[in-house]
């Protein structure tokens, strides 16, 4: 499996300095929050909002409700918006720059699902003995359960498809 880390590649990699993206609003550039930068109060706004959105926009309610909502988000998305720029931009717009950071948030999640992944197939690797990182001893497939010591081969064809009476 040529995509497993090496003894001196991390697994993951952190840095202090934050980099915001930029999105590009009548020509102007402006800085969006970085995913690195949210306190978990922050963290837990933004998914509370992104639920909320979820159940209005599946509700069909199109309304001023969710206009707003996603309005509120947007200021706390985009850093130094000045009022005059929030209010030429349409819902589509708007709804545009949360989708983008929403985006941010799911790639920043997956980076640390890997990570934990990486981190967890490493200990496997170094726990199990040779024989098993080179293929032998590994898993059929078949599913086996714990308190079961019945084979999991496949039963027999064969005999009629009546249930026996019992006596």
């Amino acid at each position: 499996m040529g995509s497993e880390p090496t003894r001196s590649e991390p697994i993951l990699d952190l840095s202090t300095l934050i980099e915001r993206p930029r999105i590009r609003i009548d020509g102007n550039l402006y800085e969006i929050r970085s995913p690195d930068e949210l306190s978990l109060i922050e963290s837990h706004f933004f998914a509370l909002k992104g639920q909320e959105i979820d159940r209005l926009t599946k509700a069909g309610n199109q309304g001023e409700e969710l206009a707003e909502l996603i309005r509120d988000v947007v200021r706390k998305v985009v850093v130094e918006l000045p009022s005059k720029v929030l209010s030429r931009l349409s819902e589509a717009h708007m709804l545009a720059i949360v989708e983008v950071f929403t985006g941010l948030l799911l790639r920043r999640r997956l980076g640390l699902a890997g990570a934990i992944a990486k981190a967890g197939q490493k200990t496997r690797n170094e726990a199990a003995p040779e024989s098993a990182q080179d293929g032998a001893g590994q898993s059929t497939g078949a599913k086996n359960f714990p308190a079961s010591s019945a084979s999991t081969a496949e039963t027999p064809s064969g005999g009629s498809p009546m249930r026996r009476q019992r006596s």
